[in-house]
C-alpha cells in the first residue's frame, strides 16, 4: 500500500499543509472510521447525507495519522495533521494516479455488462500461479473503489486486475485514465443500466470507453459474437483478439461439457482440455477472456488449468447447493435481460430428470423497455426444459403472463406476497428438484431463499 509521508502526499495532490506536520508517516488510506489502520490518511468525503468532515476527529482517534480537508469546509481541527484540498473524491483520484505512476505492474482493465466479478476473480486466479498478482477489492469498481483499491497495493505486485463499472457516461472513461490499463477486456454489452443510456449502440460507447486510457499498443481483448463490439472494432487500429462461440472469433469453444460439478471445454488455439467449477457457457466465455490475458503473459495450459481448478465466486453468483432432495442455485446478485437468459442456459445443462422450477423477480434499470423485456423472457422459456415459472415484482407478472400460454395457469404463477410463493413451492419440494433464483439485488431474493431453506430444514 502507499507508503510515504505528509509532504509527498500534498506534493501528488497538490494540497496544503503545515510544515509543522510534513514529515507524519502514512501507511494506507481510508474513507470509513470503522476500518481505519495505524498510520492511515482518512480522506473525509461528502455525499448527499454524509459529511466525512464530521468524523475526521474520530478517524484521528481510531488510528489515522492525518486527513485531507476541503477548503470550503468550515471549522477545520487545529489539533490535527491536515492537508487543505479544493475537492477530497478528486484528491483520492489524483492520489491514485500519482501512485499508479510509481508502480511497475502491468494492468489489465475489465468492463462489460455481465461477468465483470467472475472474469476478475478467473483471472486473477489463473494469473496468480506465477505472479504476484494485486484485484479489485470485492466489488470496489467505481470512482472512488478503483483509487482505493491502486492505492492498496504494494509495490512489488507484478500483475493488477481493476474492475471497471459505470452509471453514467464518462465513469468508464474516468476509471481508464486512473488505471491505464495495458490489456482491456470487454466481456460483453447488455441492457443493464438502460434506463441510463437508452439503447445497447449507446451502453457500448459508455464501455468502448475502457480505450480512453489504454496506450496505444495495448491490447483490447473483447467478445466477437457480439455485433455492437465488432462494428466498433472495425473503426479501430489497436491490437485486438476476439473470444466468442462463433469460429470467426480468435479464440472460439470446440466443445463443452456442462454438470453440477462443473464446466470442462476445449478451445481452438490449445489441445488442452480445460475445466473450471462453474456452471454454463456463460462462465465458460469468462474463462476463455481470462485465458487470452493468461496466454499474452506467458502462462502454459497446465498453470492456467491450476489456476482455473481455484476459483470460487463471489456469493449469489450462480451460486449451487443442495438440501436433501432439493438444488437450491443462487443466482441473484444482479439480473438482467442477458444474464436471466444465460442462467436459464445453465440450468436446461444440468442433464437430469430431476423437476427444474425457475423462480424469477424483476430486472430493475430496463426504463421505459422494462414491460418488454420482461415479455421477451416469456420466448425463452420452454416446457420441455422448465417444469414451472414463480415469478414476484411488479414487472415480472409480465413474463408470467406470456409464459402461461405455454405452460397454463398452474405452471406458470406471478405471487403477490412472498409468503404465498414459500407455499407453494413447499408442495414441490417434496420431491428431487432444482430450484433456480434470479432477480435484482433491490428484491432482496436472499430472504426468500432463506425462507425456502428453513422449510427444507426443518
Amino acid at each position: 500500500m502507499i507508503n510515504t509521508n505528509l509532504l509527498e502526499i500534498s506534493k501528488m495532490i497538490g494540497g496544503i499543509i503545515d510544515e509543522v506536520h510534513q514529515f507524519i508517516q502514512i501507511k494506507g488510506v481510508s474513507i470509513d472510521t470503522r476500518n481505519i489502520q495505524a498510520g492511515n490518511l482518512f480522506i473525509p468525503l461528502t455525499g448527499t447525507n454524509s459529511n466525512g468532515h464530521l468524523f475526521v476527529k474520530k478517524a484521528i482517534q481510531n488510528g489515522a495519522s492525518a486527513a485531507l480537508w476541503e477548503k470550503d469546509e468550515p471549522n477545520p481541527p487545529v489539533d490535527v495533521p491536515l492537508i487543505f484540498v479544493d475537492d477530497t473524491l478528486q484528491s483520492l483520484q489524483q492520489l491514485a494516479i500519482a501512485y499508479r505512476k510509481m508502480l511497475n505492474a502491468k494492468f489489465i482493465g475489465i468492463t462489460g455488462s455481465n461477468g465483470k466479478t467472475t472474469t476478475k476473480e478467473i483471472l486473477s486466479n489463473v494469473l496468480s500461479t506465477k505472479y504476484k498478482v494485486g484485484k479489485t477489492i470485492g466489488n470496489f469498481n467505481n470512482e472512488i473503489g478503483v483509487p482505493l483499491t491502486l492505492l492498496s497495493f504494494d509495490k512489488d505486485i507484478e500483475l493488477a486486475v481493476i474492475e471497471m463499472g459505470m452509471s453514467h457516461k464518462g465513469d468508464i472513461e474516468l476509471l481508464s485514465k486512473i488505471v491505464q490499463p495495458a490489456i482491456s477486456i470487454i466481456t460483453n454489452v447488455g441492457h443493464a443500466h438502460l434506463v441510463n443510456h437508452g439503447s445497447i449502440k449507446n451502453i457500448a460507447d459508455v464501455k468502448w470507453e475502457i480505450l480512453k486510457g489504454m496506450s496505444s499498443d495495448g491490447v483490447l481483448i473483447y467478445n466477437g459474437d457480439q455485433k455492437v463490439l465488432a462494428a466498433k472494432v472495425r473503426d479501430t487500429k489497436i491490437k485486438k483478439i476476439s473470444f466468442g462461440m462463433n469460429e470467426a472469433n480468435d479464440i472460439f469453444i470446440k466443445k463443452s461439457h456442462i454438470d453440477e460439478n462443473g464446466s470442462k471445454f476445449k478451445i481452438n488455439i490449445s489441445p488442452f482440455t480445460f475445466t473450471i467449477p462453474l456452471i454454463g457457457e456463460h462462465q465458460v466465455m469468462n474463462a476463455m477472456s481470462a485465458i487470452s490475458v493468461a496466454k499474452i503473459c506467458g502462462l502454459s495450459d497446465s498453470l492456467i488449468q491450476k489456476g482455473l481448478r481455484k476459483v470460487i465466486t463471489s456469493g449469489q453468483r450462480f451460486n449451487l447447493y443442495s438440501i436433501g432432495k432439493v438444488t437450491i442455485i443462487d443466482d441473484t446478485y444482479k439480473s438482467n435481460f442477458e444474464s436471466v437468459i444465460a442462467a436459464l442456459k445453465a440450468m436446461s445443462q444440468l442433464k437430469d430428470s430431476r423437476k427444474k422450477i425457475f423462480i424469477m423477480g424483476d430486472m430493475v434499470d430496463m426504463g421505459h423497455q422494462s414491460i418488454k423485456m420482461h415479455q421477451e423472457i416469456a420466448e425463452h422459456l420452454s416446457p420441455t426444459c422448465l417444469d414451472s415459472i414463480f415469478t414476484i415484482g411488479h414487472f415480472s407478472k409480465y413474463t408470467a403472463q406470456i409464459a402461461e400460454k405455454q405452460f397454463g395457469n398452474k405452471r406458470s404463477i406471478h405471487f403477490a406476497e412472498t409468503n404465498q410463493l414459500v407455499l407453494e413451492l413447499k408442495k414441490l419440494m417434496n420431491e428431487p428438484c432444482i430450484l433456480l433464483f434470479k432477480a435484482s439485488r433491490e428484491l432482496k431474493f436472499e430472504k426468500l431463499i432463506e425462507a425456502i431453506e428453513g422449510e427444507l430444514l426443518l
